[in-house]
């Protein structure tokens, strides 16, 4: 029996090659950390190998990858038939549509073949010095060695403290995404930077969506600076909502009629189609938001990541990115299945890291425990799952919301987390209509500690049962304190 041949990664099969070239375009980082030692001839497909050979190009010359759109351009170039112009185009839809699948253990299987490639060199070049007998070749010979083991990944970034003042101290370098409501932006000195996550707890059903999708809104028409203004860029990952559903909050918001009534007949109907014609944050709105529907349950972080990736090579580059919510993320793939807080720290700590990777801030709602429902303020306690998601976070929010404080468009938000700054505000009365997607902050009261809110709600609880008392003939008129309304 003959035996196998694995001088290129024609052993490995053509999917194998379609897959790795996606991981280059996908995962630049590890074409950057590799492209010394990558071969085109190492690919048994002549367009494939014209295709890795044009990567390597670009990179050369503009030190970058080229993203999808680019890569055809460059192959364009080099078309002499339209065959050839035809196998390109195909071949870069193939590469695109290749699954991600198994992406993570392709690169560790490419990334140990051409390292041997690379040592077989590097042996019979030795092999050559050793032979000629020449002594004062040794040098040489530690080079070659050295340069072999210096080809690895990066995994370790370090800095000292004060190697880099002007930047750690300008402003330009914090990129802050506003969330929309004031006081919350203030706290959190501008909203969620680039390069954290927040985490939002709440009850079932405390509107997360409608939150999420206010605060996208608010980004995505935000003009500064920083952005040159013309808005930050929002990727909105949903899982229980259709695309309909979420496009109709938009409609909400901007226009300010209630989901429910959008098309609750033709006036109304033709009323908003007029407004939504007339709103002047309507084309950088549908140019800054991508609404993205996975299935529950089925896509990992690890897979979130690559979307993203796959987003940014399409030439959409999010500053802010939603994961609507936790809950419906599927574990990382290896974690223990019986452990909640190893599957979902592994989940956390995904995110963590891939915030300040792809210069994205992150807003992931994360749903209460049973104590939440009824509490009169969501503390971290009362997060469902593990803990560890609230451990990891750079800034918590939860937000209380009774069926009374829905039905009045009210909410009581605190600050639980900022490792940047403030933390334990407690903002009560917030104005917040899950219909329009609106929350304004303008008649809140504060409190600069949960403590100090539980007082406050204990004592307007006393009112209210002493209301109840004093009502005539036994008839409880329950009176809001917050509102004076029976």
């Amino acid at each position: 029996m003959a035996k196998l041949q694995k001088d290129n990664l024609g052993y490995l099969g053509v999917d194998f090659q379609f897959k790795l070239i996606k991981i280059f375009i996908e995962e630049p980082d590890y074409f950057v950390d590799f492209s010394s030692i990558i071969n085109q001839n190492a690919f048994t497909e002549t367009y494939l190998k014209t295709v890795v050979g044009v990567i390597k190009e670009y990179y050369r010359q503009y030190g970058t990858v080229p993203k999808y759109s680019m890569l055809l351009t460059k192959l364009r170039e080099k078309a002499v038939t339209d065959d050839d112009l035809q196998y390109y185009e195909e071949t870069v839809e193939k590469i695109r549509r290749s699954s991600i699948e198994g992406l993570e253990e392709i690169g560790n299987i490419a990334e140990r073949f051409f390292k041997q490639q690379e040592m077989i060199k590097a042996a019979n070049k030795l092999k050559e010095i050793a032979g000629s007998g020449e002594l004062d070749r040794y040098d040489e010979c530690v080079k070659i060695f050295e340069r072999i083991n210096a080809i690895k990944r990066r995994d370790v970034d370090t800095s000292s403290p004060f190697e880099n003042i002007d930047d750690d101290l300008s402003k330009e370098s914090i990129v802050s995404i506003p969330t929309g409501i004031k006081r919350l932006d203030e706290a959190l000195g501008g909203g969620l930077d680039k390069g954290k996550i927040g985490i939002i707890i709440g009850s079932m059903g405390f509107g997360k969506t409608s939150m999420t999708t206010c605060f996208a809104a608010n980004a995505a028409a935000h003009k500064c600076e920083q952005n040159d203004f013309e808005g930050y860029k929002v990727l909105q990952i949903v899982f229980e909502d259709s695309h309909r559903d979420i496009h109709r909050k938009y409609m909400a918001k901007a226009t300010q009629v209630e989901t429910r009534n959008l098309n609750k007949d033709p006036e109304t109907t033709d009323w908003v189609r007029e407004a939504l014609n007339n709103f002047p944050d309507r084309e950088m709105i549908n140019n800054n938001v991508k609404i993205i529907r996975l299935h529950s349950g089925e896509k990992s972080a690890s897979d979130i990541e690559r979307i993203i990736k796959q987003k940014i090579n399409e030439g959409f580059k999010p500053d802010l990115v939603i994961v609507d919510y936790f809950g419906c993320v599927a574990p990382e793939p290896g974690t223990a299945k019986g452990d909640i807080t190893e599957r979902e720290s592994a989940t956390m700590r995904k995110f963590e890291n891939m915030a300040p990777d792809l210069d994205i801030a992150m807003w992931i709602p994360v749903q209460g425990n049973r104590d939440s429902i009824t509490a009169e303020l969501v503390t971290n306690d009362k997060i469902g799952g593990s803990i560890a998601k609230n451990q990891i976070a750079q800034v918590v929010l939860s937000i209380t919301r009774s069926v009374d404080d829905i039905k009045e468009n009210l909410a009581t938000i605190t600050l639980l987390k900022n490792r940047s700054g403030l933390g334990g505000l407690t903002l009560n009365g917030i104005i917040f209509n899950n219909g329009t997607c609106t929350i304004t902050s303008d008649t809140a009261e504060e409190f600069d500690n949960p403590l100090v809110y539980n007082e406050y709600a204990a004592d307007r609880e006393a009112e209210i049962q002493e209301e109840m008392v004093r009502s005539s003939r036994g008839k409880y008129k329950m009176k809001d304190i917050r509102t004076g309304k029976n």
